[in-house]
Formats: structure tokens, sequence, C-alpha cells
């Protein structure tokens, strides 16, 4: 995977194009027909750099030569959510809207303005919790985090409007 790790090499950023290629050989390695509609769809997913919608995402893909219906949009994002590829995301206005990320075991810091999502690697975050949970007498069995707020970018630019920067 070409992604840039940061010096903890706990944050995990990839690339559109790079996202795009590991779904397609995902998607043929667990024998999914790419069809041309399939492609249509998870390149235009990759091209998003904001949190969608999958109203928004069947409206775009309809007006595409492939003629995608609605219906198979709806199928197209819930098969890649459930396969890890996007995450499912509550935004401040209590809309569910969708970004990309990896299978597998991650935790997410997403931008609830943008959608910029940082994957998170591993769990020592979570001990200093786990050992406060214990000292009640709470055993955590498993665990989903998932923390949102305002990217740097997205912060900077509130920060100019709000004053006139």
């Amino acid at each position: 995977m070409t992604g840039a790790h940061h010096s903890d090499s706990s944050i995990v950023t990839i690339s559109a194009p790079d996202w795009e290629r590991l779904v397609v050989e995902a998607c043929r390695s667990g024998q999914i027909r790419l069809t041309k509609p399939r492609r249509a769809m998870i390149a235009w997913i990759a091209g998003q750099h904001a949190l969608f919608s999958t109203e928004a995402m069947a409206a775009a893909v309809a007006t595409l030569p492939e003629r995608i219906g609605r219906a198979t949009a709806y199928r197209m994002v819930e098969h890649l959510r459930e396969t890890g590829w996007l995450s499912r995301i509550r935004t401040e206005r209590g809309v569910y809207a969708y970004a990309r990320t990896l299978p597998g075991h991650h935790h997410h810091a997403i931008c609830t303005r943008c959608g910029t999502t940082l994957i998170i690697e591993g769990c020592a975050a979570l001990d200093t919790l786990y050992a406060l949970l214990e000292t009640q007498g709470f055993v955590v069995q498993s665990h989903i985090l998932e923390l949102t707020g305002r990217c740097q970018r997205c912060r900077i630019a509130e920060e100019a409007r709000t004053f006139g920067g």
C-alpha cells in the first residue's frame, strides 16, 4: 500500500488512486464481477474528497454514460460498507454520509465538514480507558472507536472566516 505513515506509524493515509486500485483488486479476488457500472461507481467514490451521501452518489452516477440506477448505487455503497471500504459517519446535521477507509480493524478520526478520514492502526490508545474500566469491574470484550471533529484545513478555513483572515 502506498500511504504516508506518520512518525508513530499509527496513522495511515491512502491516496484516492491507491484506494480505487485496492477496491478493484479486492472485487477481483472476491469473485465480484467488475461491470462497467461498478467500476464507474468505485471511480466516483475514489474521486470524492468530502463526505458523500448515497443519494448524492446515486444522482451523480445516474448522469454517467453507464446510466446507473439508484438501486444499483445503493447496493454498491452497502457492499463497500459491509466489506470495510466505506465508513458510515453521522454528520453534525444528524444524517449519515460515507468516507473512504480500509478494511480491517482500525479506528477513524473523521472531519465532519470535509470527510477527511484518518485511519488509526492499533489499539494502544485504549489501554488507559481499559484500565479505568477495569477499576470498576468492567471488562471490555470488543470495541469500535470513531472520533469526529475538524481537520486542520477546515479549522484554518473556519478561523479565516471568523477573523476575516
